[in-house]
């Protein structure tokens, strides 16, 4: 071994070595195998392992680790192929078929339409339960009272959340219900915090959805994962989907550059007190 050779677990080499066989295995490693890949004892490889944990670099669970959030954004940023696959669609949709195989449910993803009059959808993975979602690729939501529109509408500029809702008829098109621009503000503000936009019955008859924001590397929103179901569903495990549907927000941010915290992040309680509106 040479002078300038790096030593020891802790070297840099090493940490890169650990992470380049962590992203080879997408099921994950336990210590063993991974003692017994890179010819070092578990006992020198435990107290860099667990650094990188505490970092977020990787994740331990059930004694197998994987590959971090942390590790995906850096993974991002130096890989030059990514910029082939950056287009928002693309880019989330490993995180929808995520949730909805987490949920069991259907989970669409939006973007803002070009006017800045309302959201739409432009990709969706099919959940196991049953839900009537018409013509959902290219369908438009309104920014004032669906949850997908509120979650794009809530992270916009003031000056824009201010403009929109000067100039829109705030009546839902579903129920005909008229919303007070008071209300609307107080929701935005709440999903501000949360990262989390939940509604009931407002634009699908018996279906509610759960949505959050996906932010791009300049920090601002790239578009919105939403998770639907119907309203049994979505009420007897709203607790549940919204910290599944936050954590596929934030983990696609950080995916697509996102180096901000996100909103609500430190949040354990992000669905209670929601001001889900009920039809």
């Amino acid at each position: 071994m040479t002078k300038n050779t790096p030593k020891g677990p802790r070297s840099p080499a090493r940490v890169m070595q650990l992470l380049e066989l962590l992203a080879s295995h997408t099921d994950g490693l336990t210590l063993a195998r991974m003692s017994a890949l890179v010819d070092t004892p578990k006992t020198s490889l435990l107290s860099l392992l667990r650094s990188l944990e505490a970092e977020g670099y990787i994740e331990v669970h059930n004694k197998t680790y994987s590959l971090g959030a942390k590790a995906f954004r850096l993974g991002n940023m130096i890989n030059a192929r990514m910029k082939a696959q950056s287009s928002f669609p693309s880019a989330v949709r490993p995180f929808l078929l995520a949730l909805s195989r987490d949920s069991g449910e259907t989970v669409l993803s939006g973007v803002l339409a070009e006017d800045g009059t309302h959201g739409i959808f432009i990709d969706i993975v099919e959940g196991n339960g049953s839900i009537y979602l018409s013509s959902v690729i290219g369908a438009q939501r309104p920014l004032f009272c669906s949850s997908f529109g509120k979650s794009l509408l809530a992270f916009q500029s003031v000056s824009f959340i201010h403009n929109y809702l000067e100039n829109v008829d705030p009546v839902s098109p579903m129920t005909g219900i008229r919303y007070e621009i008071s209300a609307i503000l107080e929701d935005l503000e709440y999903i501000r915090k949360s990262g989390v936009s939940i509604t009931m019955g407002d634009t699908v008859k018996e279906a509610g959805g759960i949505s959050v924001p996906v932010f791009g590397a300049e920090g601002y929103i790239l578009g919105s994962i939403t998770l639907a179901a119907p309203l049994d569903r979505l009420k007897s495990q709203l607790n549940h989907y919204a910290e599944l549907a936050h954590a596929a927000g934030e983990r696609a941010s950080q995916f697509m550059g996102y180096f901000l915290p996100y909103p609500g992040s430190k949040n354990n309680k992000r669905a209670d007190g929601a001001r889900a509106r009920q039809s």
